[in-house]
C-alpha cells in the first residue's frame, strides 16, 4: 500500500512516487490567531448548547450537577484540545484529522483509517450545518407565528425558509467572507447579547421576541462558519481523490481565491436535505445520518476505493520547507522530543 507522501507546495518528495492527479490547487491563509479563535467560538456553539439542554441537567441531577458537569466536561475537551493543538503544530495540514489520522496509523491500516475519518469529519461537518440551518427556519416562522396570531406554520415555509438561509450562506461566503473574515470577530462578540437582554426579564413577550430575533442571527453566523469549514475539508478530500469529481472540486477561482466548487457541493447537499425534512419530520437527524451514510457507501464504491491512495502531508517551516517523507518527519519528531526530554 503506498504512504502518504508529503508535499510542500507544488514540489514533491523524490523518495516517493508521484501520484496520478496533478498537483493539487492551493489556498492562501487568511485568517488570524484571533479571529480563527472566534470562528472556532462561533462553530462550537457552547452557550446554545449549554442554554439547550439546562433542563435535562436539572432534571437529572439538580444544579450541582450543572455546574460540576460543566467543569468535568470542560476539562475533559481541554484535555483533547491540548492534544490536537500538538499535533497540529508539529504536522499543519489542510486536511486537520484525517491527515494526522493516516501519519499515526499503522502503515496496514494507514488509508482505511484516514479516509474513513475524512467522510466521518466531512458528512458530521454537513449534519451540523444542516441542523443548524433548520433550527434557525423552526425559530424564525415561531417568530412569525407570534408575532401573526392567525398564523400557522406549515412545514413548506420552513422549506423555504431553510433553503433562503443556506442561499445567504454561500452567497456570502464566496463572495464577502474572504474580504471581510472580521465578521467571525463580530459575531464572536454578538454571541454574548443574550445574556445582556435575559437580565431584563423572561416573562415578557417583547423579550421573548427580542431573544428570538438574537437567537436567529446567531444561528446564521453558524450557519456560515459551518458552512465555510465544511467546504474547506470538502477542498482538501478532494485534493487527495477522496471523492467523486474530485479534479473539479479541488478547484480554486482565481480571483475570489476560495474554492467555489466545493461550496456549491456542500450546498448543494445542504439543498437536498431540505427535500428529507418535507418526507419525514418525526426524525429528522436520522434521515440525515442515513443519507449521509448512503453518500459516503457510493462515494467509496464508485470512485474512491480505486483512486484514494491516501492524503498528500504538507509541512511548514514558516512559509518554505524542504519536502520529505512520512518516516522522516516521525523521525526527526522523534530526535526533538528526545532532545527536549
Amino acid at each position: 500500500m503506498q504512504k502518504p507522501e508529503v508535499r510542500k507546495g507544488n514540489t514533491y518528495s523524490a523518495s516517493q512516487p508521484k501520484m496520478s492527479h496533478s498537483p493539487p490547487s492551493q489556498v492562501k491563509k487568511h485568517l488570524n490567531g484571533i479571529t480563527l479563535l472566534c470562528l472556532a467560538f462561533v462553530i462550537c456553539n457552547s452557550w446554545a448548547g449549554i442554554a439547550g439542554s439546562l433542563q435535562l441537567a436539572i432534571l437529572a441531577g439538580g444544579p450541582a450537577t450543572l455546574v460540576y458537569s460543566i467543569i468535568v466536561a470542560a476539562t475533559a475537551y481541554l484535555a483533547i484540545a491540548a492534544s490536537m493543538a500538538e499535533l497540529a503544530a508539529v504536522y499543519p495540514t489542510a486536511g486537520g484529522q484525517y491527515h494526522i489520522a493516516s501519519i499515526l496509523a499503522p502503515e496496514r491500516w494507514r488509508q482505511g483509517v484516514s479516509y474513513t475519518c475524512g467522510l466521518l469529519a466531512l458528512f458530521s461537518w454537513l449534519v451540523i450545518g444542516v441542523s443548524v440551518t433548520s433550527i434557525a427556519a423552526q425559530q424564525l416562522m415561531a417568530l412569525v407565528a407570534t408575532s401573526l396570531s392567525d398564523f400557522v406554520p406549515q412545514p413548506w415555509h420552513i422549506f423555504f425558509v431553510y433553503q433562503g438561509l443556506a442561499l445567504f450562506a454561500i452567497i456570502y461566503n464566496t463572495f464577502f467572507l474572504k474580504k471581510n473574515p472580521w465578521t467571525h470577530n463580530v459575531a464572536c462578540l454578538y454571541w454574548w447579547v443574550p445574556f445582556v437582554v435575559m437580565e431584563q426579564g423572561f416573562r415578557s413577550r417583547t423579550i421573548a421576541i427580542v431573544i428570538v430575533s438574537i437567537s436567529i442571527v446567531m444561528a446564521m453566523t453558524i450557519i456560515i462558519a459551518t458552512q465555510e469549514a465544511s467546504s474547506r475539508l470538502a477542498w482538501a478530500l478532494a485534493r487527495d481523490k477522496g471523492l467523486l469529481f474530485s479534479q473539479y472540486i479541488e478547484h480554486i477561482h482565481p480571483y475570489l481565491e476560495v474554492p467555489t466548487r466545493s461550496l456549491l457541493l456542500i450546498w448543494v447537499l445542504t439543498f437536498i436535505c431540505g427535500f428529507l425534512y418535507l418526507a419525514s419530520q418525526t426524525d429528522y437527524t436520522c434521515v440525515i445520518l442515513g443519507f449521509c451514510l448512503l453518500l459516503a457507501l457510493a462515494n467509496w464504491w464508485l470512485y474512491a476505493k480505486d483512486h484514494y491512495n491516501g492524503p498528500v502531508i504538507e509541512t511548514w517551516e514558516s512559509y518554505e520547507a524542504e519536502p520529505a517523507s512520512v518516516s522522516t518527519i516521525l523521525s526527526q519528531t522523534k530526535k526533538v522530543n528526545e532532545g527536549t526530554a
